[in-house]
């Protein structure tokens, strides 16, 4: 016996849950569920393997007292053929099956990872208040399973912490990982295998990207200070995508002593040149400086890349 308290993290062996894992590890008797065997980390677990689609084997696996929960298990591949059917059925049902198993426990705390898509395509400033508009099946089934846990909050007091995350961004901890299509590991990946980096767009469009080692202290300070709400997750900085090129090209240049090019298209998508999205309730909910380390895991994916040749 340990004498540590019981985490469980849903999806701990994926993108984000990867680094979730690790950040826990070492404070936490840590317990990952995970349908997906392929990926091993270097830390302290014990694996559950299950599918969070089948209500019954969760009441077999998670018949552990936890403490905490971490729910990052989603599916998120909006290009995979039958993705909404596969959404609703992960997203929205999964999560309402893992509540359904641990409502009646003594559970201290649960988040959830959400995302700022609920909002729908905006612009201008994005808080807590803002109209929820969703305009695809990967932001709708999020924001079902955000109301299946006030439901269960009406229904059965279960409280839950609510994090719309906006682009998180962090070196994968796996050569493996099906994330390559995000923002920062695409643009470096480009930049790597192909010279030349080749926007979708003219460049203009805008995202706040939040590092990943902020999201697991932000969840940290949450886990202890259980209260049932939802609160935007993000660093409060946009940047467009021109700049991120500009910073892989950078580095790239730096690194290998060649020339690339940044290739921009135009764009026939809606532009968020101006949004912004507003993290304000959370830091007087946690009081937490967001850092900037862009560049550092910009140098850290190229070095996951060079491994991988060897």
């Amino acid at each position: 016996m340990s004498g540590k308290e019981k985490l469980l993290i849903t999806g701990g062996l994926g993108n984000l849950g990867s680094w979730l894992s690790e950040h826990f590890s070492s404070k936490y008797d840590l317990y990952i569920l995970s349908k997906n065997l392929q990926n091993k980390l270097r830390c302290p677990y014990t694996l559950i393997h299950s599918d969070i689609t089948d209500i019954n084997d969760l009441k077999n696996k998670l018949n552990l007292q936890f403490d905490y929960c971490i729910h990052a298990a989603s599916y998120n591949e909006l290009f995979h053929e039958n993705y909404p059917i596969k959404a609703l059925e992960i997203n929205s049902l999964g999560t309402r099956n893992l509540i359904e198993v641990l409502k009646n426990t003594k559970i201290k705390n649960f988040i959830y990872l959400s995302t700022f898509h609920v909002y729908g395509s905006k612009t201008g400033v994005i808080n807590e208040n803002t109209h929820l508009d969703p305009n695809n099946d990967y932001a709708t089934t999020h924001l079902f399973a955000e109301y299946y846990l006030k439901q269960f909050f009406n229904t059965h007091n279960f409280q839950s912490i609510i994090f719309r995350l906006t682009n998180s961004y962090g070196a994968p901890k796996h050569i493996h990982t099906s994330k390559w299509y995000l923002i920062l590991n695409n643009l470096v990946k480009l930049a790597f295998e192909k010279q030349e980096i080749v926007l979708k767009g003219d460049g203009s469009d805008v995202r706040d990207l939040i590092w990943m080692g902020d999201v697991c202290s932000v969840i940290e300070k949450s886990l202890i200070n259980p209260v049932n709400d939802v609160f935007n997750l993000s660093s409060g900085r946009s940047y467009n995508m021109m700049e991120l090129a500009k910073k892989v090209q950078k580095i790239y240049e730096n690194r290998y002593k060649k020339k690339i090019e940044i290739i921009a298209k135009v764009s026939n998508m809606k532009k968020n040149s101006d949004l912004s999205v507003d993290n304000g309730k959370l830091k007087k909910y946690i009081n937490f400086e967001f850092k900037d380390n862009i560049d550092q895991e910009i140098i850290s994916i190229f070095k996951l890349l060079e491994e991988s040749k060897y």
